[in-house]
């Protein structure tokens, strides 16, 4: 059964809610994250400076491939991210931010300055 406009506002005024209260924080970390995965994979189906393609240098062939090489140890997506530090070279800005979040988000867990670095750093 369909929503009608009231019931799609009132939810919508409750998403807002939980984001401004910090109750979704959960949630904005795993949409960070998910971000930044859809820019490193977007950065790797690009050819490589060689010409080859990443697949063809990693063998991950699918973004389930990827995902799970990144799932694989706690490291892994960190890793991958700060891989493009200091200058994001390759990426898109659109990509940059997504793949900086996640860098930001994993400095605050480790309460680490904030890094002035990060392609949207106010």
């Amino acid at each position: 059964m369909a929503m009608t406009n009231a019931e799609r506002q009132r939810r919508y005024r409750q998403r807002l809610k939980a984001r401004a209260s910090g109750d979704a924080l959960g949630d904005q970390a795993r949409a960070a994250v998910e971000r930044a995965i859809a820019a490193l994979w977007a950065f790797h189906e690009r050819p490589a400076p060689s010409g080859l393609r990443w697949s063809e240098i990693d063998g991950c062939t699918t973004l389930a491939h990827y995902r799970a090489e990144l799932e694989r140890a706690p490291g892994n997506l960190l890793q991958a991210c700060r891989a493009f530090l200091p200058d994001y070279e390759g990426l898109t800005d659109e990509e940059a931010r997504a793949i900086g979040m996640v860098i930001e988000l994993a400095d605050a867990l480790r309460l680490a300055p904030r890094s002035t670095i990060l392609p949207y750093a106010a």
